[in-house]
């Protein structure tokens, strides 16, 4: 195999709710960054897994047309899919299983090595792209997206991350309630950043804020979707947004609050589609800053779901895997 310049690791990510293709330049240049949202039918709230997998199949077939021509002019020398949702043993998704074997196809097509990693060390890649924290080796990372609300302890390792839940939801996510509020109210699923638009457009202060479960780092939300069901028929819609981003904000700064204190760390990493939330990143940060902890967002594009994560795992395997990749 001939390293090259124009040489590029492909990445793989097929979650709940996108089909994430991806493709990154031996020096960390993102060259390829698409994605598609699985669609989802007016006033559903998800998707089965069987359906999921089947517009996986369509969409990547359908994205690899659409790509041919912007990647005619590079290489592919590693390849790299999400395989399963945690870096656990029994951890286990259907859908994930259309990007792997798909990862796996074009890398014997390309007679190069595969990888794989899961979903949310691919997340966690992907948010620390642009972000230089200041010890790479342990922080904390908050995953939150559409069916997960997770604070973990993070310890870098030389062939990925060994990963600790510390903290986090014990029932509902933040994108499962967020969700839910927006089907309600009209919105189109996925319904994050209409959730986001309106709660971002009320500019009427919140006196009394929801009741929130929280100890130990640990949060009980089911209560929250409760007590906005009481106050729909009463409140303008943008107001009732603004009120339960607010509320999901507490919950996080409580349970950090906690964590940050237990583990003596101060470095907070943000991942998944929930984090790039406007209302709850601007929000979140200044309460966490004035506690003198260190908050680390990422661009939109990265912190939803996407296959970069899983391009630059690629990459850091297949530096391990030979000895130079630049021609001399």
């Amino acid at each position: 195999m001939t390293f090259q310049r124009n040489n590029i690791i492909l990445g793989f990510d097929t979650s709940c709710y996108t089909t994430s293709i991806a493709a990154i330049s031996l020096d960390k240049k993102v060259i390829l960054n698409e994605k598609r949202i699985l669609e989802v039918k007016k006033d559903c709230k998800g998707l089965r897994q069987s359906e999921a997998v089947f517009q996986h199949v369509n969409n990547l077939g359908e994205m690899s047309k659409a790509i041919k021509h912007k990647l005619e002019n590079y290489n592919i020398v590693g390849v790299c899919s999400s395989s399963k949702p945690r870096p656990i043993d029994d951890s286990y998704m259907p859908v994930f299983t259309v990007g792997l074997n798909f990862g796996k196809l074009i890398s014997s097509i390309n007679n190069c090595p595969f990888f794989e990693t899961s979903h949310q060390e691919n997340h966690i890649e992907a948010s620390l792209l642009n972000n230089q924290l200041k010890n790479e080796n342990e922080f904390l990372t908050v995953h939150m997206s559409g069916g997960t609300t997770e604070i973990l302890l993070v310890n870098k390792k030389t062939d990925g991350y060994n990963i600790y839940i510390v903290g986090g939801s014990l029932d509902v996510s933040f994108g499962q309630l967020i969700d839910r509020l927006g089907v309600k109210i009209g919105c189109s699923f996925p319904c994050g950043k209409y959730i986001d638009e309106k709660a971002l457009n009320c500019n009427k202060e919140i006196r009394q804020g929801l009741k929130t479960s929280v100890k130990n780092g640990y949060m009980n939300l089911s209560g929250i979707e409760n007590q906005i069901n009481k106050l729909l028929d009463g409140y303008e819609k943008d107001y009732i947004c603004k009120l339960l981003l607010d509320t999901l904000t507490r919950c996080m700064y409580k349970s950090l609050l906690y964590i940050c204190k237990e583990y003596k760390i101060n470095e907070i990493l943000f991942a998944g589609g929930v984090s790039a939330s406007k209302y709850i990143s601007g929000n979140l940060s200044n309460k966490l800053e004035k506690e003198k902890m260190n908050c680390y967002f990422t661009e939109n594009q990265y912190a939803t779901d996407n296959g970069l994560g899983c391009a630059i795992i690629g990459l850091n395997q297949i530096n391990n895997y030979v000895e130079c990749l630049y021609e001399t």
